[in-house]
């Protein structure tokens, strides 16, 4: 049965209870069929080009205080996941290296090129550590072997514990100085795991997957995680009173809010780009209707009218926009309007049941997903009007802060892991989730963390 299915249902019998929980057995359907569509799905991992550039990531140079190599070893293996990951270049084993980065420098004229020209590196990352204990001096360059040039260099200080993260500012910098586009690893994921047990639970991930930070710890069932613009706040639905309600929890605070329901259940949102409202999905009296919320649930406005379920809702990167899943045409289909007022426009057309939709960066296009027989599909659309594209099986898209990627969910093998794609192909270029993780739903992916 599906949500729109169990919630007429629900509205015909006057049920409160089942109407409540349509969006957790929505989420079950979901996963059910994604499992049972898992033998059917290939992945092929491939770059955005018709090639990759190989590139040499070298250990660090220690200056004093990395004796053990530590900060060395962390640096490098994030920087080379995020650049594996991107799609865009091939890592050469370091094991082909033939200089060792204590014996050479690490700025032009210290280190010769032949000895990575030999081993066909087009680009080369080289650069130097030190630390006192207390704090850490990182340098990090990027070169172009062929050329003999510097094409980037970055300085970075901070703690030990910064240390993933100047890789993932780098990474970006890499992206930028190869591409043209600053890279999306300075930025953070948010899903719902049922990582360490059968509880869906709600946790913050670096792209790469690692530097896992736990928001929700209840044994119930969590949902729906949404980005402020400036990375402050998480928004979900938790179950954890019997009934659903929304949350937001304050990243630097490390505090939980319970927004209070202005009347009816309040069953899905999402936070706005300023953090201090939201967008709440609130059923009163057999219907589902969309309402502005102060986080304090003071009513600003209602957004939607009528007897239809209006859920699913979804926010522009610069806040004018709002996007949603309706049946008020019969089926569930993706809805369009401006949050200054006006109509909702119908966005999909092909297809009898798209929803969670996802806005692009520049707010010109809208990731969903379809139903398709006993899976679904990922389609992207112009909001200006267009044929859907079709991208990848799978579900629960979002876009990175740069627009060149989307991460989803899917089932592969005995559960649902999250990958990456090209936004522009449907080329899925990694996973980001193990086996550890659980079944791994519901990404929601961050601005970068600088902004």
């Amino acid at each position: 049965m599906t949500q729109f299915a169990m919630t007429r249902r629900s509205r015909r019998r006057g049920r409160l209870f089942h109407f409540s929980l349509f969006v957790f057995l929505f989420s079950s359907l979901a996963l059910n069929c994604s499992i049972a569509a898992a033998d059917q799905i290939k992945l092929t991992i491939v770059g955005p080009g018709s090639s990759l550039s190989p590139i040499a990531v070298s250990q660090l140079k220690n200056l004093g205080g990395d004796d053990d190599g530590a900060i060395s070893r962390q640096f490098v293996h994030t920087l080379a996941r995020d650049l594996k990951l991107s799609g865009y270049f091939r890592l050469i084993d370091p094991h082909a290296y033939i200089e060792k980065a204590q014996d050479s420098g690490y700025s032009l004229g210290q280190f010769n090129f032949a000895d990575w020209s030999s081993i066909n590196a087009q680009f080369l990352v080289k650069g130097s550590v030190s630390s006192d204990g207390q704090q850490v001096i990182l340098q990090a360059f990027l070169f172009d072997v062929a050329a003999q040039r510097q094409l980037l260099g970055k300085q970075f200080t901070g703690s030990a514990a910064d240390v993933g993260r100047m890789a993932n500012r780098f990474a970006d910098a890499v992206m930028k100085s190869v591409t043209g586009t600053q890279g999306p690893f300075d930025s953070r994921i948010a899903m719902v795991s049922t990582r360490g047990g059968r509880f869906k639970e709600i946790y913050t991930m670096a792209v790469d997957g690692e530097d896992l930070f736990r928001i929700t710890n209840n044994p119930t069932i969590n949902l729906f995680p949404s980005f402020d613009r400036r990375v402050r706040r998480v928004l979900y639905v938790s179950y954890k009173r019997g009934a659903p309600g929304l949350y937001v929890y304050e990243l630097d605070r490390r505090r939980e809010i319970e927004i209070p329901s202005p009347g009816g259940h309040l069953i899905g949102g999402t936070i706005m780009p300023s953090g201090d409202t939201v967008i709440a999905a609130v059923e009163t009296g057999g219907a589902t209707n969309l309402y502005l919320l102060g986080l304090d649930g003071s009513v600003i406005r209602r957004l939607t009218q009528g007897a239809s379920i209006n859920v699913g809702p979804a926010v522009s990167p610069d806040g004018s926009m709002l996007a949603f899943t309706s049946d008020r045409g019969g089926s569930p289909q993706i809805y369009v309007m401006s949050l200054s007022g006006g109509g909702a426009r119908r966005v999909t057309y092909k297809g009898n049941y798209n929803t969670d939709p996802a806005f692009s960066p520049d707010g010109q296009e809208l990731a969903y997903q379809s139903r398709v027989g006993g899976g679904f599909e990922i389609y992207r659309i112009k909001l200006a009007g267009g044929s859907p594209v079709y991208l990848t099986d799978g579900q629960h898209p979002t876009w990175s802060p740069d627009g060149r990627y989307i991460a989803f969910s899917m089932g592969n093998g005995g559960g649902l892991g999250l990958y990456l794609i090209q936004g522009a192909g449907g080329k899925v270029v990694g996973k980001l989730t193990t086996e550890e993780d659980g079944n791994a739903t519901d990404p929601a992916w961050s601005s970068w963390l600088g902004d």
